[in-house]
């Protein structure tokens, strides 16, 4: 084969590949891409270079030709170092390299003129460069580590034992070479497989590069999959880890007839942590609390952050009498424990079995009517909910809505507390308890309605609220047939039911809704 055709065969090589990264390196903005597309195009123009040797200066041709294809090979070890993050600098032993090489190139082009002693050097150093390319891979762990590292090792070591030989034949030559130009075996030798090793050199930094990718897309994914499974608070799993995880094991507990226990929990007024000192510290709260819970639970156990304030506990192989304990223990921790800026806090807990082919719907409203229970039935307690217990009919409460905002807060607490103590009235009228279960919350909640009133009245007194007066006769209008209810029902003339009634749906609701939204635009105004 025609050395020109050969030497032709590997400037349109390379120039392809250099176009290659080229495109890489512009549309990836990678600096390692940048390197190699650096390199391949100083191969090219070397070998253009080294092609014109005879039209050209003995500068250009020889040395300056040999310093760009030795910087290719350079190149290949500093950009798969860049791309691993190993040092993004150009090491000092390569500038050594090519400092020596140099001189070297120089001295044989410029004083001795020996073609052999050119290209025996050149092979030495692209030798050189070839160990420094396995010794920058060395440090690197591809996600595909065992095919790309013995893809490295074999084309490696196969592209320096081609270069020994070439050594080898240069030395045996019975011929005098003049030039790399000449048609002789070692040099057409040279250029078939300088061909080869171009193709074979950049498929194997792509392959490279092809793991170093795979393996940073499973770190995200991993990553990504931390952030849908695990709360970024607390570091505990999150509500969506759940749903998989407690099916399997409703399904467990179904079919071996084992049982599975639930727990949720959740801070005692956390609202109130969060406006008075602030979110942070509520932040911390939570952190703190999801730290005593994960050193109180069992292997087997599960622990996730439900949501806001609220906490729950998946207990495999636990009955409801279990969990109660296991939950005491941790009521306990929570209560004996103290938080930074808050001091003392409490929790309240709620607590359910599953029953045999219950579906998680049905075992999530058992385990919420127990917390109900806990927080309605004075908070810092567990309340289990029994197998055999039958759910109300009805689940009602009172929840607070942005439209009953007076504007004053004092008002607006006030309100609250009558909303929390109603619906602690509800929750006993739901769980069918009697009249006289039912009395001492109805008391409780006509005490407060008497000492709101009374508060209230003040405040509009001093916000000049034209319409107090007439205000306060409706306040002592209700006060008064609240209290000829209780008499009645002390008196055996009228059921609790009736004085639940009046106080939960005339007393707060309607009030509030028909009589106190009344002077709401005044308050929001002042």
């Amino acid at each position: 084969m025609e050395i020109k055709a050969l030497s032709f065969t590997v400037a349109l090589v390379g120039t392809a590949l250099a176009l290659l990264f080229v495109i890489f390196a512009l549309y990836r903005k990678e600096r390692g891409l940048t390197v190699y597309a650096a390199g391949f195009i100083a191969a090219v123009a070397g070998f253009i270079l080294l092609a014109a040797q005879g039209t050209l200066p003995r500068f250009l041709g020889f040395i300056v030709a040999n310093m760009l294809i030795l910087f290719f090979q350079l190149s290949l070890a500093w950009g798969l170092r860049i791309n691993a993050k190993l040092d993004t600098r150009w090491p000092r032993r390569y500038s050594v390299y090519l400092t020596i090489w140099f001189a070297a190139i120089t001295l044989a082009t410029m004083v001795f003129d020996s073609f052999m002693l050119r290209s025996v050097l050149f092979s030495v150093f692209i030798i050189i460069s070839a160990v420094e390319f396995l010794v920058a891979f060395s440090l690197i762990k591809p996600a595909l580590s065992r095919l790309v590292s013995r893809s490295a090792w074999m084309m490696t070591l196969s592209f320096s034992l081609l270069h020994t030989i070439r050594i080898v034949l240069l030395l045996t030559s019975s011929g005098e070479l003049s030039g790399l130009m000449d048609n002789q075996f070692v040099n057409v030798y040279t250029f078939a497989f300088t061909a080869l090793f171009a193709v074979l050199w950049a498929g194997l930094i792509l392959l490279v590069d092809i793991a170093d990718l795979s393996e940073e897309l499973g770190r995200r994914n991993k990553t990504l999959e931390d952030l849908a499974t695990s709360d970024q608070l607390t570091g505990l799993n999150n509500r969506r880890s759940l749903d998989a995880m407690l099916a399997a094991e409703m399904e467990r507990s179904s079919r071996y007839h084992e049982s599975l226990s639930i727990i949720m929990f959740d801070v005692d007024h956390f609202k109130n942590i969060n406006d008075t000192w602030g979110h942070a510290v509520g932040d911390e709260v939570l952190k703190q609390i999801s730290r005593i819970a994960t050193a109180l639970v069992r292997g087997p156990d599960d622990l996730f952050r439900w949501g806001g304030e609220e906490f729950l506990i998946v207990a495999p192989h636990t009955d409801l009498q279990g969990a109660i304990v296991l939950a005491e223990k941790l009521r306990q921790a929570i209560e004996g424990d103290t938080f930074p800026s808050v001091g003392a806090l409490t929790a309240s807990f709620g607590v359910a079995e599953h029953r045999p082919a219950e579906d998680c719907e049905d075992c999530f409203k058992r385990v919420d009517q127990a917390l109900y229970r806990a927080k309605n039935n004075g908070r810092n307690r567990v309340v289990g909910f029994g197998a055999t217990e039958a759910l109300p009919v009805a689940s009602v409460r009172i929840e607070w809505r942005s439209e009953w905002s007076s504007g004053n807060r004092a008002i607006d607490d006030g309100h609250r507390v009558l909303l929390e103590l109603s619906n602690s009235l509800l929750d006993l009228s739901l769980a069918e308890k009697n009249g006289a279960e039912l009395m001492p919350g109805m008391e409780a909640l006509l005490d407060h309605v008497v000492t709101h009133f009374s508060d209230e009245e003040k405040i509009l007194s001093e916000l000049g609220y034209p319409g107090v007066v007439a205000h306060a006769h409706l306040h002592r209008d209700l006060v008064q047939q609240s209290l000829d209810l209780a008499r009645r029902v002390n008196a055996g003339d009228c059921s609790a039911a009736q004085l639940f009634d009046f106080l939960v749906n005339q007393v707060v609701v309607g009030h509030m809704i028909k009589a106190d939204s009344v002077f709401f635009e005044y308050t929001k105004g002042r």
